[in-house]
C-alpha cells in the first residue's frame, strides 16, 4: 500500500470515530430528554426580603384577620336577633291562635 492511500484511510478512520462520537452524544441527549422532560432551569440565590416589608405585611395580614372576625361576629349576632324575633313572632301568633282562635267545635 501506498502512503497516500494509507494517509486516506486513517483519515476516513479518524472522520469515523468523530462521527460516532456525534453520533453517542446525540443518542445520550434523546435519551436524557426523554427521561426528564422538563428543561432545568440555572437555580439562583434566594433573596431575603426586607425586614419592614415583612412586618408590613404581617401587619396587613393580621388586620385581614380581624376584619374577618368581627364580620364573622356581628353576622353572628345579627342571625341570633332575627332568629329570636321569629321564635318571639312564632310563639305570639301560636299563643294568639291558642286564645282567640275561633271555636267551631
Amino acid at each position: 500500500m501506498d502512503p497516500q492511500h494509507r494517509a486516506k484511510e486513517e483519515e476516513l478512520r479518524r472522520r469515523e470515530e468523530v462521527l460516532k462520537a456525534r453520533e453517542l452524544q446525540i443518542r445520550m441527549r434523546e435519551l436524557e430528554s426523554e427521561i426528564s422532560p422538563t428543561p432545568v432551569s440555572p437555580t439562583r440565590k434566594h433573596k431575603e426580603p426586607l425586614k419592614k416589608a415583612s412586618w408590613f405585611k404581617k401587619l396587613v395580614l393580621a388586620g385581614k384577620f380581624l376584619l374577618i372576625v368581627l364580620a364573622v361576629m356581628v353576622t353572628v349576632r345579627v342571625a341570633a336577633w332575627l332568629a329570636t324575633g321569629i321564635l318571639v313572632l312564632a310563639v305570639a301568633w301560636v299563643g294568639y291562635k291558642v286564645l282567640f282562635g275561633s271555636d267551631e267545635s
